[in-house]
């Protein structure tokens, strides 16, 4: 019998390497920009053409490679940056696994040329697949150029799963802008589809943050700062006034290294506890220097996630630096209320649980005389009496005349898979009213209905936007002014590639020039809103929802345009309003639920509630 275990060759084994080191044209964009700053560049350029997936070239005037390791550099585990395994302990490069040029030549057409200060010309190099094509000598400047061309030429099955260009684009954009934040020493530039689009001289800290994050007002950006043995702490935060409602400006560096840290993150929120809403996420760059041998930045190909040997301290130390920052800008508390002479001695202090001995002497303002006898449970009360607008026998008539067990039991079968969906002509609302501001409860047609006050909404809006984008023709409301949206880049790359789509829901607007786009009307469903807000929410949705399998385009968007509709329309509490909102809702299709699965409406029928009393007689 045969051996069935076999070596696999270097080509198979680079493109099975490829699955987690290129996860998509961004990914390889973030291996060529580290290698460039790792041969100590300080003029590098970019070049994308249809997302990243028929071009991606970064140019740069680095130290270049010799003829050899022009060539060398392309295997799999070869790399300048370690010798030993300890090396992994003291690392000052941002490259050091030797897999990702290898990796990204196994799945994508590549060309290279290179050359040193002191040759007098060039090393030309083309692999396609893991395998040298041509290797020549030929004029070129100082540096290191690479073409990475048809990205997953080779695998369709991979290509087939990268999302929209736009979207594509979008992503090398925000870690082209990582890059440039950690290096503002270095003059970076972008172009799209042969346009430029960034261009960023060498320039501050603060000045190369504010161009990257598009902010013109620097004084939004309070400045932390922080040295201790276990970690040096730098960056910004924003102001209180500059949070979002989506996330997108958070950024975290380790030795100038972004990574991912869901846990620093919460360190940061924490800090803007009672200064910004729950569900709105700050804006802040923080930059943490630790000694390489405290962190491992080994655990996964992307380099996105560390460990730390001193994690907990960090945290604690982060979320002190930050809220200290923000004391700076924002009213404190009375010092003296807490009983702490200095911030400082404030931002360490762990208030003592309720019970123990140093909590009583806290004491609270009070702004009102309180009476200490007073007991709310001890006054004569009326027992509960029903509301007579919601008196639930008005709307649904005499439940003798209605729920007899003979009529029930008789008309249970014929009723028990009859729907009520009718033309809106036809449709019979008998009576309702408002339950809890998120509830309707209305007598349809003899049916008692409880309706998702939001959800109906938002049914009847998205099916409206299906309408609009399927003819191409939506309703405009024109603004009285037309106002200027400055969008951040990989939003506006966004904005651009829908922008026809936008138009057929109702937007009236057009690129200005820049970051800007310039907003003239609005879609008639929508009355009044802060447009910079709708149209940043309307982008983040559609990017998180397009390339589902489940959604197509059209759907994206008018999904996005919904939940954001909503927000931004009548609330529908008259009783002429939420009978309108009945009959637009079960003049629809299918009603009861939305476009992907949520319930809208319950119903309670005769038979339903008789089964209901019925349980609780035979218990």
């Amino acid at each position: 019998m045969s051996d069935i275990i076999k070596l696999l060759t270097d080509a198979v084994a680079n493109q099975i390497a490829a699955g987690e080191v290129v996860q998509r044209p961004a990914s390889a964009v973030k291996e060529l920009l580290e290698n460039s700053i790792d041969a100590g560049a300080t003029q590098i350029k970019l070049l994308i053409k249809d997302g990243g997936s028929t071009l991606m070239q970064v140019i740069d005037n680095g130290k270049g490679m010799s003829e050899t390791d022009a060539r060398m550099c392309w295997e799999r585990h070869a790399t300048s940056k370690i010798r030993k395994a300890e090396d992994l302990f003291s690392l000052n490069t941002y490259g050091f696994r030797g897999e990702a040029l290898a990796s990204i030549a196994a799945v994508a057409q590549v060309e290279m040329k290179t050359k040193r200060k002191d040759d007098e010309v060039a090393s030309f190099i083309r692999i396609e697949a893991s395998e040298v094509i041509e290797q020549r000598i030929e004029a070129a400047p100082d540096g290191t150029s690479i073409a990475i061309k048809n990205l997953f030429y080779n695998i369709p099955a991979r290509r087939n799963f990268l999302k929209s260009i736009s979207v594509e684009t979008k992503h090398i954009f925000e870690e082209f802008q990582r890059q440039a934040m950690a290096n503002p020493h270095i003059q970076f530039t972008l172009f799209n589809n042969n346009s430029e689009v960034f261009n960023w001289m060498p320039k501050s800290m603060l000045d190369r943050l504010a161009d990257v994050l598009g902010k013109k007002n620097t004084s939004d950006f309070l400045e932390v700062q922080e040295i201790t043995d276990i970690v040096e702490i730098n960056g910004f935060v924003g102001s209180p006034s500059i949070t979002k409602r989506t996330r997108g400006d958070q950024y975290f560096f380790v030795n100038d290294r972004y990574i991912k840290s869901p846990y620093f993150h919460h360190a940061v929120i924490a800090a803007y506890e009672g200064l910004i809403e729950t569900d709105s996420f700050p804006t802040y760059t923080l930059f943490l220097n630790v000694a390489p041998e405290k962190v491992d930045v080994n655990v996964h190909p992307t380099k996105t996630e560390v460990k730390f040997e001193d994690e907990k301290h960090i945290y604690n130390l982060i979320k002190a630096t930050a809220r200290k920052s923000l004391g700076k800008f924002v009213v404190q508390p009375n010092t003296e209320i807490l009983g702490l002479e200095n911030i400082d001695q404030w931002l360490n202090h762990t208030p003592s649980v309720p019970g123990s001995s140093n909590w009583s002497r806290i004491e609270q303002p009070t702004t009102e005389k309180q009476d200490s006898r007073y007991n709310p449970f001890t006054q004569d009360r009326k027992p509960y009496e029903r509301n007579s607008n919601q008196d639930w026998q008005k709307i649904l008539g005499s439940v003798e005349q209605n729920l007899t067990q003979q009529n029930v039991e008789s008309n249970f079968q014929s009723n028990q898979h009859q729907a009520i969906q009718k033309h809106e002509n036809e449709i019979s609302v008998l009576g309702s009213f408002n339950l809890a501001e998120k509830y309707i409860v209305a007598n349809i047609d003899g049916h008692l209905c409880i309706i998702d006050k939001r959800l109906s909404h938002q049914q009847i809006l998205y099916h409206q936007f299906i309408q609009q984008l399927e003819n191409m023709k939506g309703t405009t409301q024109q603004l009285l002014f037309p106002r200027n949206v400055e969008l951040s880049p990989g939003h506006l790359a966004i904005a651009l590639d829908i922008i026809d789509d936008l138009k057929h829901l109702g937007f009236d607007l057009g690129h200005f020039g820049g970051n800007s786009i310039l907003i003239n009307g609005l879609p008639a469903q929508i009355s009044s809103c802060d447009e910079q807000k709708l149209l940043e929410h309307i982008i983040e949705d559609y990017i998180n929802t397009q390339g589902d399998v489940k959604l197509s385009k059209h759907q994206s968007l008018a999904s996005s345009m919904s939940r954001q509709g909503v927000n931004y329309t009548q609330n529908f509490t008259s009783n002429e309003e939420v009978k309108f909102l009945i009959k637009e809702l079960f003049a629809l299709t299918n009603p009861q639920f939305t476009f992907d699965g949520k319930l809208v409406f319950v119903k309670l029928t005769a038979e339903t509630i008789f089964d209901l009393f019925k349980k609780q007689r035979n218990i």
